[in-house]
């Protein structure tokens, strides 16, 4: 859920207000509230000035906005390189297919002269 917080925290910064964020994803303007509530708890620490008009990023604010956007980018290259590995085929193929009859050398020595023989009369 933090992560999902983290992501959140910048759109808001990104959309400069709660409810165009909340309208993005498709939350509430409460639950958004909650969700930054959540945050600003566990970090401990005012994010966001508020006001009914314009909202605007403390220190600790833009500390969070750098920090969360590299710990983004390392998570989606951490989840891509983690699919591609289980994506890879390895270990041991196991084949199988119908047996063919073949004639062994001899025998088919003898099936080809006797087509030819049997083209020439």
């Amino acid at each position: 859920m933090l992560i999902e917080n983290l992501k959140l925290f910048l759109l808001i910064v990104e959309k400069a207000g709660l409810a165009a964020a909340g309208r993005e994803v498709g939350l509430s303007p409460a639950t958004v509230t909650e969700r930054l509530a959540a945050l600003e708890a566990h970090y401990g620490a005012r994010l966001l000035t508020r006001t009914t008009r314009s909202i605007s990023l403390t220190d600790e604010g833009r500390e969070l906005v750098t920090g969360a956007r590299r710990i983004l980018a390392e998570t989606e290259e951490t989840e891509a390189r983690i699919k591609l590995g289980v994506e890879k085929i390895s270990g041991m193929i196991h084949m199988s297919a119908p047996r063919i009859w073949l004639p062994t050398s001899a025998a088919a020595g003898s099936i080809c002269q006797s087509t030819r023989k049997s083209r020439s009369t």
